[in-house]
């Protein structure tokens, strides 16, 4: 029989509750989005966020959700896995396309906790 680790239990669930929140807010950055006009970012110092952005938002959230789904049911360890490399993929192209954006932070590597704690939960995993 398999079994989960509970570190790997916790974090699926608060990776489908952080993706279900994500969701909900990617839904409504676009909507409002389309309600802002141009001269207001301007007026702000900031540059509209692009069609790339609210994509990137979109794929962020629905991988916190697949993560965090596939996490709690356990089906595979493989599968586990193969998410838990996905959402650090997801991390670091976050990371490279947020520093390229605006200036690179060290407090952006906290975001790495996230997969490293899942990935450790899988490895505790039998």
């Amino acid at each position: 029989m398999k079994k989960r680790s509970t570190l790997l239990k916790v974090l699926s669930i608060i990776l489908i509750v952080l993706g279900a929140f994500s969701l909900i807010s990617s839904i409504i950055a676009v909507a409002a989005g389309r309600m802002v006009p141009e001269e207001t970012y301007a007026s702000l110092g900031v540059a509209a966020p692009t069609t790339f952005s609210y994509i990137l938002s979109f794929v962020g959230s629905f991988i916190f959700l697949i993560s965090g789904i596939v996490g709690i049911v356990y089906k595979s360890k493989q599968s586990v896995l193969i998410m838990g490399i996905l959402l650090a993929v997801y991390y670091i192209f976050n990371i490279i396309y947020s520093a390229t954006i605006a200036s690179f932070s060290a407090l952006s590597l906290i975001d790495l906790i996230f997969p490293i704690l899942y990935l450790w939960g899988w490895y505790q995993s039998n």
